[in-house]
């Protein structure tokens, strides 16, 4: 047998094993998902509703509604993401707007342009939040680290409040059990400040001391860097396209394809690593350890081209933009990639998503080759 073929075969063998504590479900539509799993719940689509049981929850679709039970955590990326249920070991999610109204217990870490923590809901942990708008009417036990326009506190909270923040409210039926440290265009008002069991520092966010405070943090030197970073990545993005193979990018996935193509990525990017360590292990296969380590980054530079390519291509045919360009589709891809990675754990989920995009079409095309 070739080598390449026993190396791909090792891949599957080895992918399948870890897939066996992996429940995974795809749908174009709205899904209901009552049953209780053993194993990790993995869901890929538009709409679910979840009101069963699983150890992790992994979900990338339009809309999550989930009112069942994680023993362990819940990761989400969509356009809104709905929490009722309990998660036991805490929630990592972005989206448009992140309504919980549970029991989540463990460090949580949100990011949305509307994040509501609702009167019934309570978080036992620490939570680091980004957003426009933070709305808390729950209780909180554990420290918080805020970012937002506005933030308002309805509820007891227990624990340290870090916050940066435009304006920050603390309503009669709010109180802080806890230190208090925030920046903001104003000061709370005395009878805010009386609801504040700990000690307060407050740092007024304006003009010229706000510039010189932040320009050595937001406009250093490792910012430059990744701009830089990013402004070349496009640049030789671009240049890649020119091959003439990548022509066949100019036709837009469907969302179907795109998560068809995810799943069959997801493949050598789970793999990849654990064979790359596996090799170093068994010692005797030094040489193969140290290919897959050259290997690495230029595989990974272009699966997030054809990756982001294809996002930005089913982008485009989405909004109904007449353009049939690779380049304009790598560009709008790009562009949008490049923005929402400065978010760090959005950064690394957008990672995942498009270099599994990347090698789904690299794989099937191999695969379709071996087979004709």
């Amino acid at each position: 047998m070739k080598p390449k073929l026993m190396f791909l075969l090792f891949m599957l063998i080895t992918f399948s094993l870890n897939l066996g504590a992996v429940e995974l479900k795809i749908s174009d539509s709205d899904y209901v998902e009552t049953k209780n799993h053993q194993e990790d719940y993995m869901f890929l689509g538009e709409r679910l509703q979840f009101s069963g049981e699983s150890e992790d929850l992994f979900f990338l679709g339009e809309e999550l509604d989930f009112s069942g039970l994680s023993k362990l955590g819940v990761f989400s990326l969509g356009r809104r993401i709905n929490i009722s249920g309990k998660i036991g070991n805490g929630l990592v999610a972005a989206g448009r707007t992140i309504d919980i109204d549970g029991n989540i217990s463990s460090t949580n870490m949100l990011a949305a342009e509307k994040i509501n923590i609702h009167n019934n809901s309570q978080l036992e942990g620490d939570s680091f939040m980004a957003a426009r708008i933070v709305n808390i009417d729950g209780k909180i036990n554990g420290d918080m680290k805020i970012s937002a326009a506005e933030i308002n506190i309805d509820n007891v909270i227990e624990g340290d409040l870090n916050i940066y923040a435009g304006q920050l409210k603390i309503s009669e039926n709010g109180k802080i059990i806890g230190n208090l440290s925030y920046e903001s265009d104003q000061e709370i008002t005395a009878e805010e400040a009386a609801r504040v069991t700990g000690t307060i520092q407050f740092e007024k966010n304006e003009g010229e001391h706000y510039f010189e405070k932040y320009q050595n943090s937001y406009f250093d030197k490792s910012y430059l860097f990744s701009l830089l970073f990013k402004i070349s990545f496009i640049i030789c993005g671009l240049l890649f396209l020119l091959v003439p193979l990548t022509k066949k990018l100019e036709q837009p996935l469907s969302p179907k394809g795109l998560i068809s193509n995810a799943l069959w990525g997801l493949i050598p990017v789970f793999i990849y690593p654990s064979a790359f360590v596996i090799s170093i292990l068994l010692v005797i296969t030094l040489p193969l350890s140290l290919a897959l380590l050259l290997g690495f980054f230029p595989l990974l530079f272009i699966t997030k081209i054809i990756g982001i390519t294809l996002v930005g291509g089913w982008i485009t045919n989405r909004f109904s933009l007449n353009t049939e360009s690779r380049f304009i589709y790598f560009l709008i891809g790009g562009v949008i990639y490049s923005g929402l990675t400065f978010i760090p754990f959005v950064g690394f989920l957008l990672l995942l998503l498009v270099s599994s995009v990347g090698c789904g079409v690299l794989l099937a095309s191999l695969i379709s080759k071996k087979l004709a």
